[in-house]
């Protein structure tokens, strides 16, 4: 079904229904939670047992969906801005959203749907990675510091496990329409219902965006056509960022059991400017994802135990198309001149398998135990590539003009047809020393079929001094395994090294939670950060290219401040401000701020009415070596939402974002040397229906 006739669809459903709205009942306030009620809201990321945010044995935020819509955020990424610590860098490349936590880099953060990881084996989150639509989410849960003794790779700098709307926890039925700048239409329903005796969940979003297409003064031809005295280039001009989406997530559950069946896809996706930096006009990328998870959970197995277990499967695929047109035709180096330009054709499919299970015993006098383990195998099983400039698939360079030649199925395609096993144990215990003291001490350990084996410990001592003040001194060690790319590729660039190590961090952290009143919270997060054994592509004594190899070492320090101050009944006022400081290594993450600033507004100013606004600061972030612009500006956004409820079943809301419309860009490298431009000043505007 096309969006408009989704949105048509929508238009008269919404007409039949508000025949039976209760004009007559209004909403109280959109702030239905007061600062203790989300304090004393119950999360399992940090542990895997329930623990109250301000006890929980890790620095952890708690964003709930009434949180979310309050905001008008439509992304999981406009949300994730406003948490202490995390800046969402996006790559010039399709506009693509990279989530870094505490100035580490993106490949750092693991993120989690439903507690599944949604890394693939070449791209991190997906090459053509957009985030995930607000109107399919519950609630989303935040680990900000290391997360490898319970989930695994990847979970070095921070965790993110959204958690999104299914059966039996759908508790009204919605439907909804919104439509806004940049050509932007969303239509979106969930459903929820009882069927035989079987919860039944239903959520469903199509999306189409023009994108906001940024001009781009100069990109990465326009120093080539200078060089060669050429005039190919498609700068000055636009980036393309439009695409569309669809998101249909279908569950069902039972007693004990459930069933979640999800769907992605991406299509006619532009990606503005290439790897390199070069306008592309001509990319129409498309990917899908789709994923069944089969979940159980009792919690009186049998005596003194309590019993989980997960059986995943995940299938992926991308497609860039026609192809990237890496060069603009006419393009020309020393060698020659390319008349088609250069193209770069890829295709690759990957699934994945996991089971897992855990107990967790609770016989031991003030202890809990969890006992689990599982075994995850990933195969990207399909590549395809089709180039005109590079190795050909004997090994030697493609002539000048040649036409696109396949290089699939040989050691030259961007990357090669394997399969990883991973098998791991994981132990955790919750000790209550006494009323006010909790001890949790765990571990994991990984074996990977093709670099080895790690084992990462975690410690985290709460403990509540007194009713206004809980201090946490946390410890932990996490890793990121070696990529395919890091480990097996053979391609004219870079070549891969199979004795790699993965990265390993440590993290110690210690975080105060104070309540000075009722209605203000205060949050102060010390951390130290130190990664080692760092991979990066290197010169090698006796290599013709560069080759991944493990580097060096990397150490960040930092603070986090929050504030929640609920000055009246319908005003509520947040805050959080972050500084990181790394060492000078050439491993510093310099696209990132070493601080950045947040600050939200709350008001139900009438019963029906909601206004919110909140303002993000970004600080100057410095060049790399040998680059010699200036510092990449520091900028503020500031985005509004106002809300308005015309009784329990209708909604109508209307947003600006980045209301002062500045001109604020994101950090790339020289090849743009004048940055990225982040999107001007655009609204939107929806209703929605709840019956």
């Amino acid at each position: 079904m096309k969006i408009h006739q989704l949105i048509i669809v929508s238009l008269g459903l919404l007409q039949t229904l508000s025949a039976h709205a209760n004009s007559d009942e209004r909403l109280d306030h959109f702030l239905s939670l007061s600062l203790e009620e989300l304090v004393n809201l119950e999360t399992t990321i940090a542990s895997n047992s329930k623990h109250t945010i301000t006890n929980a044995p890790a620095v952890v935020t708690l964003i709930t969906a009434d949180d979310i819509k309050a905001t008008g955020a439509t992304n999981l990424m406009d949300v994730l801005e406003g948490v202490p610590g995390i800046h969402i860098r996006a790559s010039h490349f399709a506009f693509r959203p990279l989530v870094h936590f505490r100035g580490a880099n993106a490949a750092q953060t693991l993120l989690m749907v439903n507690g599944t990881p949604m890394k693939d084996m070449m791209w991190g989150f997906g090459i053509f990675w957009k985030g995930l639509p607000t109107s399919m989410i519950d609630r989303i849960e935040i680990i900000r510091g290391p997360g490898s003794a319970l989930f695994g790779a990847d979970a070095s700098a921070g965790v993110i496990n959204v958690i999104t709307k299914t059966a039996g926890k759908i508790e009204h039925s919605e439907a909804g329409i919104r439509v806004g700048s940049f050509n932007t239409k969303t239509a979106w329903m969930q459903h929820g219902d009882n069927w035989n005796g079987f919860d039944i969940g239903l959520t469903a979003e199509l999306f189409s965006t023009d994108g906001h297409d940024p001009f781009i003064e100069a990109d990465g031809q326009t120093s080539s056509d200078q060089t060669y005295a050429t005039n190919t280039s498609y700068a000055p001009g636009t980036a393309g960022y439009g695409w569309d989406n669809k998101d249909i997530r279908f569950s069902v559950a039972k007693n004990n059991w459930r069933l979640l069946a999800d769907y992605i896809q991406h299509s006619d996706l532009e990606i503005g400017l290439t790897g390199a930096g070069v306008l592309d006009p001509v990319t129409q990328a498309s990917d899908s994802r789709y994923n069944i998870d089969l979940l159980y959970n009792d919690k009186s197995f049998s005596r003194n135990w309590a019993l989980d277990a997960e059986l995943s499967y995940l299938h992926l695929d991308y497609s860039s198309g026609d192809g990237f047109q890496e060069r603009p035709p006419g393009y020309t180096d020393a060698t020659g001149v390319y008349l088609d330009g250069i193209i770069n054709q890829m295709r690759s499919a990957e699934r994945r398998m996991n089971f897992e299970t855990s107990g967790l015993y609770s016989g031991l006098e003030n202890h809990g135990l969890r006992l689990g383990a599982g075994y995850t195998q990933q195969d990207l099983y399909s590549v395809e590539q089709f180039i005109n400039s590079g190795i050909g698939p004997d090994g030697n360079p493609l002539p000048i003009g040649s036409a696109l030649v396949n290089v699939s199925d040989t050691a030259y395609a961007f990357a090669p047809e394997k399969m990883r096993k991973i098998s791991y144990l994981f132990l955790q215990d919750v000790w209550a020393i006494d009323d006010d003291l909790e001890l949790t001490v765990g571990a994991r350990y990984d074996d990977y079929s093709d670099f080895g084996n790690t084992f990462n410990p975690r410690l985290a001592l709460v403990w509540e001094n007194s009713d206004r003040l809980t201090t946490k001194l946390i410890y932990g060690q996490a890793f990121r395994a070696p990529s395919y790319q890091e480990l097996f590729s053979e391609t004219s660039r870079t070549l891969g090294n199979a004795n790699l190590n993965p990265e390993q961090s440590k993290t110690t952290e210690l975080a105060f939670s104070f309540i000075a009143t009722k209605n203000l919270h205060l949050n102060l997060n010390l951390y130290n950060l130190k990664q080692t054994d760092i991979i990066r592509a290197v010169a090698v004594t006796g290599l013709t290219k560069n080759q991944f190899q493990n580097t060096g070492d990397h150490t960040i320090n930092g603070f986090e401040l929050e504030a929640q101050w609920q000055t009246t009944k319908d005003v509520r006022i947040s805050g959080n401000y972050s500084r990181n400081n790394q060492d000078d290594s050439v491993f510093r993450t310099i696209q990132e701020p070493d601080q950045n600033a947040y600050l939200r507004l709350d008001w139900g100013f009438l019963p029906e009415w909601n206004w919110n606004l909140q303002s993000n600061w970004i600080s100057e972030r410095p060049r790399a070596s040998g680059d010699n612009r200036p510092p990449a500006d520091d900028y503020f956004l500031t985005d509004t939402t106002v809300r308005y409820a015309r009784s329990e079943s209708w909604e109508f809301a209307a947003s600006v974002r980045n209301l002062l419309d500045v001109d604020a860009r994101e950090y790339t490298g020289s090849a743009i040397p004048n940055d990225l431009p982040l999107p001007e000043r655009n609204l939107y505007a929806e209703v929605r229906y709840t019956f």
